[in-house]
């Protein structure tokens, strides 16, 4: 039964780019050194992001980016992307959110995504998160006191077909096994999978759902942001309001008055509210 479910979610939820929009390349220093090589002209390279490879619970091997601040820094941001984006596309912005919020920033490419092998599935993207998640623990020394999750559930795929928000998954599940957190960031956050595809749903088999973070949320007890575009035309703005009134430990929501699903970032109170809330748990 788990499988067929994992089957039906991998068809609704994941919209790899294909092709990936980068390469992972050696650099010519003769270092051994790898650095994410964009395939178009018209992204822009971020050429301090380390590559890091892991290898999940589950056997895929992915593909992660490694951008620190500084050597000192104890803050740090696991970044989960949306559904039609990878690290070559990501990493401009990756490296703008580490700048403007004086983080070490970790993101990766999904099972299936990118660089990373494997197919894209609801239970690989578990695994995923959590092979990040012990790399920074194990490798990097970080407690979990020193780490925010944020999921970003905003991407769309190339065709504009709504898909569930995939960021929005790991971030939940991780947040609610992990206990003592710095954070969670939510971004255009779904609240089940069966409600994306509609609305008016309020009942369902329990095994059906797919990223039941309405569940979840009230697990984590970190403090948790919830921002969301009052004009979400994808995932309604419905669901970001039940995900903050079921949050254990919420703060002071975001709803981006004149945004959608795709641009919540450009919403004036965003980068303030971030930094706020960085402020707040790492005070």
């Amino acid at each position: 039964m788990q499988s067929l479910v994992s089957r039906i979610a991998s068809k609704l939820a994941f919209f790899p780019p294909n092709p990936p929009s980068y390469l992972v390349k050696k650099h010519a220093d003769n270092s051994g050194e790898e650095y994410i090589a964009p395939r178009s002209s018209a992204v822009r390279k971020v050429p301090d992001a380390a590559v890091i490879h892991l290898t999940t619970s589950r056997g895929c091997k992915i593909v992660a980016a490694w951008l620190p601040y500084n050597a000192k820094c104890r803050a740090t941001m696991l970044f989960s992307h949306g559904n039609a984006v990878d690290l070559g596309l990501m990493l401009p912005f990756y490296r703008e959110v580490a700048r403007e919020l004086k983080v070490n920033l970790l993101g990766y490419d999904y099972s299936g995504y990118g660089g990373s092998d494997g197919e894209p599935s609801v239970l690989n993207s578990l695994a995923d998160i959590d092979a990040c998640y012990q790399w920074l623990t194990s490798v990097k020394g970080k407690q979990p006191k020193d780490i925010v999750l944020y999921g970003d559930a905003s991407a769309m795929s190339p065709a504009q077909t709504p898909g569930q928000s995939v960021g929005s998954g790991p971030t939940c599940y991780l947040g609610a096994k992990v206990p003592g957190l710095a954070g969670v960031i939510l971004h255009s956050a779904l609240a089940t999978g069966m409600r994306v595809m509609n609305p008016t749903w309020t009942r369902w088999p329990s095994w059906l759902d797919v990223f039941p973070n309405i569940k979840l949320v009230s697990k984590i007890n970190a403090p948790t942001l919830i921002m969301h575009g009052v004009r979400d035309d994808v995932v309604d703005i419905s669901a970001g309001r039940a995900l903050h009134a079921a949050a254990l430990n919420p703060v002071e929501p975001l709803w981006a008055q004149n945004c959608d699903h795709q641009n919540v970032e450009s919403d004036p109170q965003y980068v303030t509210r971030l930094k706020d809330f960085i402020r707040q748990v790492f005070k």
